[in-house]
């Protein structure tokens, strides 16, 4: 993912879209292109293996890794993307291997 665009990556896998992760990506879209954030790409994502925690939202290129997500969670979510604070209480579930193995996929640019 070598671009300039910050990017918001929501797991639309069996156990995040059973705990409602397409009304999460839903409403990402629908504040993103309100806000007219033309710098945001809103992708969904097959799975980030932290299925127990979802639904699953990682910012990236800021290398955060949110879980629990529900769409009352996303202006601030969007807040903390747009240079806020980070939204701790959603953050710190999924296991650290977890979430570097993730970015660095990222970073790879192999997802």
């Amino acid at each position: 993912m070598a671009d300039d665009k910050r990017h918001i990556l929501v797991c639309i896998n069996v156990d995040c879209k059973a705990r409602g992760s397409e009304a999460v990506l839903a409403a990402v879209r629908a504040r993103v292109e309100e806000l007219g954030a033309d710098d945001v790409e809103v992708t969904a994502y097959p799975c980030f293996g932290g299925c127990d925690y979802g639904p699953n939202v990682v910012l990236y290129p800021t290398k955060v890794f949110y879980s629990g997500v529900t769409p009352d969670d996303v202006d601030a979510i969007l807040g903390h993307l747009r240079g806020g604070e980070k939204v701790e209480r959603l953050t710190g579930k999924v296991d650290e291997m977890t979430e570097e193995l993730i970015f660095e996929l990222l970073d790879a640019g192999l997802v």
